[in-house]
């Protein structure tokens, strides 16, 4: 392994040599020091193998970690055919707009009315089908370099997954699967930052990303967000996903909360223990 990157963790399913290419998802988790992936069947998106991976301190650049990493990495030999390949970006800057506001030529303004961009990002809109709207995110554009240099002879076919696509997927899974409380709530956790979707049976009451520094700033941000949703703690399911330490954010979270848990896997996904369904959703 190059000193300048680490694998942190790697899995492989026995059974992902059964599968031929054409049946398989990659999908592809990018951040500014690390890039995770995982690779899932296509249609029951049930895990067969997830690696994560840490750069290191260096004079190397970003683009130059990422080329580091295909050639230590088999699972991205550019011989696979996967059937669909993926990027995310955890640390892209999202908001939600409702079909009938949106405009496709106004969606780089959209977002420079919330954030603040510096004219050189890369600017994406995916249909969000459970709220009939649009979820806008821009990254910096070496994340769109990178994913293009992994998936180099598919490149033109590949496909952007926001966070927030995904966090508003999981809260509809919850509230369909778990009814007993009427309200659910997905917190997912980042290194300076967290973001929260909340729903309930009439669909999305909230999606939103805030800073974190610390718990208290977490629990404050939290509070505040379900006080201005006049959510009674008593009838809200919480779900834990992300890279928080589970010893240290649980305990602290059940003072506040009654029903919390880590976000579980889908039934048919079958996830080992050794990788938390809750730490890789993103990949999958």
């Amino acid at each position: 392994m190059n000193n300048a990157i680490r694998c942190t963790e790697r899995s492989i399913n026995p059974n992902l040599s059964r599968f031929k290419d054409a049946d398989l998802r990659i999908c592809i988790c990018l951040q500014q020091f690390r890039a995770s992936l995982g690779i899932s069947t296509q249609a029951e998106r049930i895990p067969l193998a997830l690696a994560s991976y840490q750069f290191l301190p260096s004079d190397l650049a970003y683009l130059d970690n990422i080329r580091l990493l295909l050639a230590e990495e088999k699972l991205l030999d550019p011989s696979f055919q996967y059937a669909s390949r993926i990027f995310t970006v955890q640390d892209a800057k999202s908001t939600l707009i409702p079909e009938k506001l949106y405009q496709a030529d106004q969606g780089k303004h959209f977002l420079e009315a919330l954030f603040h961009l510096n004219g050189r990002e890369c600017v994406t809109q995916e249909r969000e089908p459970h709220t009939k709207s649009f979820i806008l995110s821009a990254f910096n554009s070496n994340y769109l370099k990178a994913a293009q240099a992994i998936y180099s002879q598919d490149s033109n076919r590949m496909g952007f997954s926001s966070l927030y696509s995904r966090l508003v997927e999981e809260a509809f899974r919850l509230s369909r699967t778990f009814r007993r409380f009427p309200f659910h709530v997905v917190l997912h956790t980042r290194k300076n930052a967290f973001d929260l979707a909340v729903v309930n049976d009439g669909g999305l009451l909230f999606l939103n990303s805030f800073p974190c520094s610390d718990f208290g700033n977490l629990m404050y941000y939290f509070l505040y967000a379900l006080n201005k949703l006049k959510i009674d703690l008593g009838s809200t399911a919480l779900y834990l996903c992300g890279n928080a330490s589970r010893e240290k954010l649980l305990p602290k979270m059940e003072q506040q909360v009654y029903a919390i848990t880590y976000l579980p896997a889908p039934g048919q996904t079958r996830f080992w223990q050794e990788m938390p369904y809750d730490s890789y959703f993103l990949c999958l």
